[in-house]
Formats: C-alpha cells, structure tokens, sequence
C-alpha cells in the first residue's frame, strides 16, 4: 500500500468553495431514465435524511445505533466516480453522524488495487468498489467482507449503427474498446456475452483510451466500447443517433443487480461489529437518499467534484444509476444471491480459479451484519 497515494478527501477534491447551487433537474426520457425526482417537491435536508428510515424494512435500518459514542471509520473512495456519489451524500447530509459515525473520507483516484489493499490491510475500514474488481482479491484472502450494494447501473455497452450493430449477436466479428483490457467492465461482458450465446473468440476487445473511444468509431478502428458516465453519456448524446445504448448493468437482465458494494474490513468487524453495522445501515440509507432526491444527488456530486457539466445533464446520469433497495443497495439474502451470480460468471469465465466453489466462496465472503 503506498500511503503517499492517499490524500484527505478535504485537501485532494478540488473543493470549490461558495458555487452556486444546482438548478433543479428537469425530468428525463428514454430506457435508462427514470423520473428525476420521485419524492415530487425537492425535500429539505432535514426531512429527507429522517423521513428515510420509514421507506425501509424494520429489520433493515429501524433498529437503533448501537453506539454510544462516535466511532472513527475511514472510507476510501474516488469522488470522480460519479456513481459513488451515495459516499459524498452520506458525508454532507449528515447520515454518517446520524449513526454515530465519524468518517473520515479518503481519495485514491481510481486504482481499485490499492483501494482494496487498503481495505485488506487496515489501512481504511471501508470502501465502495465494483464487485467484479473485488472478488479476485477475495478468492485470495483479502480481509474484507461485502455487507451491502450501493448502486447499480456503472457499465455502459456502447456500440455503431453504422458497424451495423442492433443486437448483442451483431458484435459476432466485432471490435470492443476498452480502456484496461483487465478492468471488470471487460469481466462483465465477457459473462454476458458468454451467456447470451457469444464465445470469447467470437469477438475481439481492443485496448483504447476512452477519450478516443469515439474517434476510434468514426475511423473504423472499432465497432463498440464499455466506458462509464459521464464519457458514455456524452458520447451517445453528442453522436446525432449514431451511438446507442446496447447493454448497461443498469437495464435488463444486467440491471437485476447491484453492481458496486460495501467492503468493510475484517478488522474493523472483528473489534466493533456494531460500527460495521451501523456504517452498512448508513451507506443503504444514502442510497435510497440518492434514489428519492436527484437535487442532493446533484449538489454532493458538484461539492465533492467539481465538473463543467450542466446541473440537469448531472441529474440525468445520477437518476440512470438504480439505487433502489432492490437493486441497488440489497442486503442479506438478497446480496448474497447477486454476488453468486457474479462469482459464477467469473468462474465460468475462467477468471477464479478451477477449485474454487461459487457457493462456498460467496457464503464466505458476503455477510449480513443488519439481522444477524
């Protein structure tokens, strides 16, 4: 774990103190857009965060904190992930400390290694990663249990109309980019893929900066790319119908699950199991705090990492992301049976190893810290 990486979220995200608050987003259309604003009235701080607990199961987050004092956690996280507002929500609306939680929150950029070696090794007790980045380091050893998603909806397949591209099976020949030919989003739709009928061999990734991912289309170097918001947003959006939306792990059989969840370390579960408790209870209630306001959404995404794009285009990528209770930040049983299914994907996949049970390995790694 190099240190020297890690810097205080306060000093490290490029603050800008005193902008102005975001306009109010306006409702959006189309297959991944949901209603902006399903609470109707953008709701007061106050009322949001305490009217929360009352859309969830008592089991859930009705049982009071079990700590007295404040507890110190460290969370790890990179701001400029966009989908890991529900952290920056939690941290400004007061969610954390309404559990008795005093976090502090740390930004490593977006080297998932060193994030989960953090985790692994005490050095943070807690982070929010993509779950197909997680479960190798797991299968390993790595000292971190997954206690709860956060949100779905990270990975977009974007492919050409002009490559002739109207289904999954027209990729058969095809050309993928991808920024890291390593990256998980490439480990998610090799699964797909797979399972829809189309063999790694049946198509070719290409490793290409996302910047150039749309350059890259029009040279007719490649056919497809999997990238992220906002990249995938503006890219669909600025492509005059070119580009479209082939699959996304927040839509269709991909959108059944959550894609990122809650890693807390061994150690901090070993030697105060209520804090993890109540830090997992904490993470689903600022999920379903992103799910019901989009303007809070919208103003902790512009707080903890300034961008220069519109308050409404911010809206509508934040509103794509499920963070329902369902999808989004299950618990339980229900985590458990979403992480399987990414473990059995890896293992078809060949990326866990031949001996390695799904089952086995995900009773291992997932636990229920809110009824247990």
């Amino acid at each position: 774990m190099h240190k020297d990486r890690i810097a205080m979220d306060s000093n490290a995200n490029g603050v800008v103190a005193g902008s102005p608050a975001p306009e109010r987003p306006p409702a959006a259309s189309g297959p991944r857009r949901r209603n902006l604003l399903k609470l109707g009235a953008v709701v007061g701080t106050a009322g949001m965060v305490g009217a929360l607990p009352r859309l969830l199961r008592a089991a859930d987050l009705a049982a009071p904190a079990l700590i007295q004092t404040r507890t110190k956690i460290t969370i790890i996280w990179s701001p400029s992930a966009l989908c890991l507002v529900v952290i920056g929500l939690a941290k400004r609306q007061g969610i954390f400390d309404k559990y008795g939680l005093d976090v502090d929150i740390l930004d490593v950029g977006y080297d998932t290694t060193t994030v989960v070696q953090a985790v692994a090794l005490g050095k943070a007790d807690a982070t929010s990663n993509f779950v197909l980045s997680m479960l190798k380091p797991l299968e390993g050893g790595f000292d971190m249990k997954l206690t709860a998603g956060t949100h779905g909806g990270c990975s977009i397949l974007v492919a050409s109309r002009a490559a002739g591209i109207a289904t999954l099976q027209d990729l058969r020949g095809k050309r993928i980019g991808m920024k890291d030919l390593t990256s998980p989003m490439k480990m998610l739709y090799d699964i797909h893929l797979g399972r829809n009928g189309l063999p790694p061999d049946s198509y070719t990734w290409r490793q290409y900066p996302p910047d150039v991912f749309t350059i890259a289309v029009q040279k007719g170097e490649i056919d497809a790319f999997a990238d992220g918001y906002p990249n995938a947003y503006f890219a669909i959006k600025r492509s005059n119908g070119t580009l479209f939306e082939l699959a996304a792990n927040g839509t269709g059989e991909l959108g059944k699950r959550t894609c990122c969840a809650l890693g807390i370390s061994g150690r901090l579960i070993r030697d105060n199991r209520p804090a993890a408790a109540a830090l997992t209870r904490a993470m689903v209630e600022a999920s379903l705090a992103v799910d019901h306001n989009n303007f809070l959404a919208v103003e902790a995404a512009q707080f903890f990492s300034p961008r220069q794009v519109k308050p409404e285009e911010l809206g509508e990528m934040i509103a794509a992301y499920p963070y329902d209770e369902e999808r989004g930040c299950p618990t339980g049983e229900a985590l458990r049976r979403q992480i399987l299914w990414y473990a059995q994907g890896l293992k078809e996949t060949g990326v866990l190893r031949s001996g390695t049970d799904p089952d086995q390995f995900t009773n291992r790694i997932v636990l229920d810290l809110l009824t247990s």
